[in-house]
């Protein structure tokens, strides 16, 4: 390899070098993707289209890296769409070159999930197809106790109420507020760290959401972004499921009951929840998206086009809502 190359040229002669795909473009850099953990770009061969990704060469990435290339490798074999790893010569899913490291998945066309009665179907059979499969497949050591969906985010949700309050001096944004911490004291009891042992564990996605699942229509084309995923609790990915597809864009009881009946009935078809789960999942579901929705917020100033104090009021809505459905779930109802 050239040594006196730079930039887009490195990758595109390390490809040219390491793979057998014909001609090799210039890599052009993935628009509107995150870039923070690893750079993403496009590359047209004569062989097809590639996402190029390029990593610090380090033993605990690239160990992670390729647990991810075998869960990917998995489930493919089971007829799960993912964007598969095309190997080097050598046959190898990760080419190491000094300092840095680069893989190649197949470009898969879709956008992210538009949440439609079909794609929700679909994606509550491919989550629960996920768990399935994977079950029992060794993953790498995550401390299954620490789910993101069980830490309360008191201190989050104080700021998000101080911004709701410095931008509205309506009285209403205090009783709301007073009514989401009844929900999350509510939660914490719920998820406490001693009820935990009663929830399944095992291999999970670990980020299950819209962005996450690309669509082509209402077919679902590929499952992306396995980075966080290993050893974890079920609910975790159900829940985080169940609060981007079905909660955040609405605050229609109507709306909400339909699409998380919808994702848990077809969810089922492949793992049924316990009782335990079931009790617990409403409140899992509303720790998450408050969680979420008082980052983004405080992040970007509006999410999902609601400022803090609008916020606040839907999400009122919202855990009410849930709230009663962990009641009759509670009791059998």
């Amino acid at each position: 390899m050239n040594t006196q190359l730079q930039g887009m040229d490195v990758v595109a002669e390390v490809i040219r070098e390491y793979y057998d795909l014909g001609e090799v473009e210039m890599p052009q850099q993935l628009e509107a993707a995150h870039q923070r953990r690893h750079r993403k770009m496009v590359v047209q061969t004569t062989s097809g289209r590639f996402l190029a990704k390029t990593y610090k060469r380090d033993p605990v990435i690239l160990d992670a890296l390729r647990f991810q290339h075998r869960l990917s490798d998995h489930l493919d074999q089971n007829n799960l769409p993912v964007a598969r790893i095309k190997r080097a010569k050598n046959g190898k899913g990760i080419v190491e070159i000094n300092n840095w490291a680069l893989e190649l998945q197949e470009f898969v066309e879709g956008e992210p999930m538009k949440v439609n009665s079909s794609t929700l179907v679909t994606s509550a059979k491919a989550l629960g197809q996920f768990h399935k499969v994977c079950h029992g497949l060794p993953a790498p050591p995550r401390d299954a106790n620490m789910w993101r969906f069980s830490e309360v985010p008191r201190s989050a949700f104080q700021k998000l109420f101080e911004a709701a309050r410095a931008e509205s001096s309506d009285k209403n944004v205090g009783d709301h507020c007073n009514a989401i911490a009844l929900f999350l004291q509510d939660a914490g009891n719920a998820l406490s760290i001693d009820k935990r042992s009663e929830f399944e564990i095992g291999l999970i996605h670990g980020d299950w959401h819209g962005a996450n699942l690309l669509f082509k229509g209402d077919e679902l084309t590929a499952i992306i972004d396995l980075e966080f995923a290993g050893n974890g609790c079920y609910l975790e990915d159900i829940a985080y499921g169940i609060s981007n597809l079905c909660i955040r864009t609405t605050t229609s009881e109507e709306k909400m009951r339909i699409r998380t009946n919808m994702l848990l009935d077809y969810y089922q078809f492949s793992r049924r929840l316990s009782y335990a789960e079931q009790v617990a999942l409403y409140y899992a579901v509303g720790v998450k998206h408050i969680t979420t929705v008082s980052y983004q917020t405080l992040q970007s100033g509006k999410v999902a086009g609601f400022t803090a104090a609008e916020w606040m009021e839907r999400l009122h809505i919202q855990t009410c809502w849930l709230a009663e459905q962990a009641r009759k779930a509670r009791w059998g109802e």
